[in-house]
């Protein structure tokens, strides 16, 4: 798992060189991120033998817990309405459903284009550092997700199925940008999260994907 860490963070810091380097953009935000990881249900899922799998689901029994991962963010301002924002998150996801549950280590490195909702206040003092504001945005993103999952049945806590691996993922994020001053800013955020593989859950079938949300608190900070 060392191994597939270090790659993530090399991908996450070559994506910062290169987008840095590709155009010229003001000085950005950096910051740290505390969030909660959820995977979400999708239902009973149909395989291609005629058989059918369950889909789990977070804080759904007694093997589950609320889960939290950590991480550091870079944003980088295109105009004052857009910028691309950078991603790397750690974290534990556990999820249960009837007769199974699951544990998963996850690394998530992504790059995204966000897009802010300006109103003419923001437009006309966004140089002012005595103004307050709050400013809401969407983006969408592209990334890699390493696991590593752990399938278990609940009656016996027998261990039936792991899976280790990298898969592409997708997002979609709402958020808020609460800037205080010229220097500080907390964003509240939740993202849904389109993992390219079904086997984050510790057991991989033929559906090829499964979702997750990651609801988040960052604290940035503005360096000029």
């Amino acid at each position: 798992m060392r191994h597939k860490r270090y790659f993530s963070i090399l991908i996450f810091v070559l994506a910062i060189e290169s987008t840095i380097h590709a155009q010229h953009m003001p000085l950005p935000r950096v910051g740290i991120e505390t969030a909660h990881l959820f995977d979400l249900f999708e239902g009973e899922t149909k395989l291609s033998d005629g058989y059918s799998d369950i889909d789990l689901r977070g804080m759904n029994g007694s093997n589950t817990q609320f889960d939290v991962g950590f991480g550091f963010n870079m944003e980088l301002p295109l105009k004052f309405r857009s910028s691309i924002y950078l991603s790397f998150l750690e974290g534990k996801m556990t999820s249960q459903h009837e007769n199974q549950y699951a544990n998963t280590d996850l690394t998530m490195v992504g790059i995204h284009y966000r897009q802010y909702f300006i109103n003419t206040k923001y437009a006309i003092n966004r140089h002012n550092p005595d103004v307050f504001y709050a400013r809401p945005f969407y983006q969408f993103g592209v990334g890699m997700t390493s696991f590593k999952g752990e399938r278990y049945f609940v009656e016996d806590k027998g261990l039936f199925s792991l899976t280790d691996g990298f898969c592409a993922n997708t997002s979609a994020t709402l958020g808020y940008s609460f800037e205080f001053g010229r220097h500080f800013q907390v964003v509240a955020s939740t993202d849904f999260i389109l993992n390219i593989s079904d086997a984050i859950d510790g057991y991989d079938n033929d559906k090829k994907s499964d979702i997750m949300q990651k609801t988040g608190i960052s604290l940035m900070y503005r360096f000029k």
